[in-house]
């Protein structure tokens, strides 16, 4: 193209992820155009004052299901009437499709889902996540698609007996796509099980910025902390969502053998989701009440002093693609513990950003951090290592060149 894109980003949530706003600030940076369709939130959040910070962005709110079929419906009316000022030809040719396309509620959830997109100029449809892909298939057709294929879209999501839908979906959107991003290269081999041409496959993966996470106190070269070895106990932490596939009963059980060694520690857990109940009761169930501190969700400027005030990440999941939280303590300057699942070995090698120890291991990662525990100097030189390595791999520069170099490529 003679001029650059304007991608349109549909399936995100609102407000949308962290690592999806520095993605969509940095293509607007680049000079891309970026469309952002996102379940309605409330009126304050929308002011140009509340939106996330990324400017040039096109904002388009779409109206969310409820148990209301009147709400429903003004929905429905409202945004093809929208649709209607913007474009009436194609709104007319959307009304047709979605009433020969089947039952009336089809129709209506078609409607609704579609019409604020009506009349939006766009040259890409950009899907960070698949499953949203397989929910707008009949977008497929309308500009050049790109599909993101994340760990937990690939490697879990397809095994659900109650998400057939999400697992038949994806050689049906494979097929229609002009590329699929991988976030690993395991997710783009595993998602071949599931129809994906490899030639079509592109593996980008997942970048921080080691400009904003960084060691509290740096040396000239920036590469290793010039504070004193830091005391007992071993301050641990982890960072995320709080999901049953991120283990983290295994990561407290091998606190709890760290304890029982007589090896002192303090274990910070950051995040919150629906695993925290089950969370909170493990802690109590070990004793742990006096070194694990749970602070739910935090902001990120308290995730990073949080970061810069550790010792040593911890990630005891089940299943990973590629962990963003692991990727920002390794620019932070920490040596992390992690499985060895899925995309993590293609982000840690063991025993030199860090210890790669099995799933499911408490004793092995037990061992593994006794060792950092028992040596300050391992620590200083594979947390060196581990930011060495995200600026030279894992930079947010070159995931979003590579990102604007895939959608001006398939473009049109």
């Amino acid at each position: 193209m003679s001029t650059a894109p304007r991608v349109l980003m549909l399936g995100l949530t609102w407000p949308p992820e962290t690592f999806l706003m520095r993605l969509i600030d940095g293509l607007v940076g680049r000079g891309l155009g970026v469309t952002v369709a996102v379940p309605a939130p409330s009126p304050a959040a929308r002011r140009p004052a509340a939106l996330p910070a990324a400017r040039g962005i096109e904002w388009v709110w779409l109206p969310g299901r409820t148990d209301s079929r009147p709400r429903n419906l003004w929905q429905t009316t409202r945004a093809l009437a929208g649709a209607a000022r913007r474009a009436p030809g194609e709104t007319r040719r959307l009304v047709g499709a979605a009433r020969a396309g089947g039952s009336t509620i089809a129709a209506a959830t078609r409607l609704r889902r579609e019409a604020p997109l009506v009349g939006r100029d766009f040259n890409v449809i950009y899907f960070p996540w698949n499953s949203a892909a397989i929910a707008y298939e009949e977008l497929l057709d309308r500009a050049p698609v790109v599909i993101s294929c994340r760990g937990s879209q690939i490697n879990v999501a397809p095994h659900n007996p109650e998400r057939a839908d999400l697992r038949d979906g994806l050689a049906a959107t494979f097929a229609r796509a002009a590329a699929v991003h991988c976030v690993s290269a395991q997710i783009r081999d595993e998602a071949t099980r599931y129809g994906l041409d490899p030639g079509k496959a592109v593996v980008i993966r997942p970048a921080v910025d080691p400009e904003l996470f960084q060691p509290a106190v740096s040396s000239p070269s920036g590469s290793s902390p010039l504070l004193p070895s830091p005391p007992a106990p071993l301050r641990l932490i982890t960072t995320g969502s709080v999901l049953w596939r991120k283990g983290y009963e295994y990561a407290l059980l091998a606190v709890r053998a760290l304890l029982d060694r007589g090896v002192a520690v303090r274990f910070d857990i950051v995040g919150d989701g629906p695993e925290a109940q089950r969370l909170l009761y493990t802690i109590d169930d070990l004793a742990l009440q006096e070194h694990v501190v749970w602070h739910g969700r935090r902001v990120p400027g308290e995730v990073l002093h949080l970061l810069q005030t550790a010792d040593a990440f911890l990630l005891t999941s089940l299943s990973e693609g590629i962990s963003n939280a692991v990727l920002e303590a390794m620019a932070c300057g920490l040596p992390v513990v992690t499985t060895a699942v899925d995309g993590m070995p293609e982000a840690v090698t063991d025993g030199v950003e860090g210890f790669l120890v099995p799933p499911r291991a408490p004793a092995a990662t037990a061992d593994a951090l006794a060792r950092l525990a028992a040596s300050p100097d391992l620590r200083r030189t594979m947390g060196a290592a581990g930011r060495a390595r995200v600026q030279r791999d894992f930079a947010l520069s070159d995931q979003i060149d590579a990102f604007v170099d895939l959608f001006v490529g398939v473009a049109r």
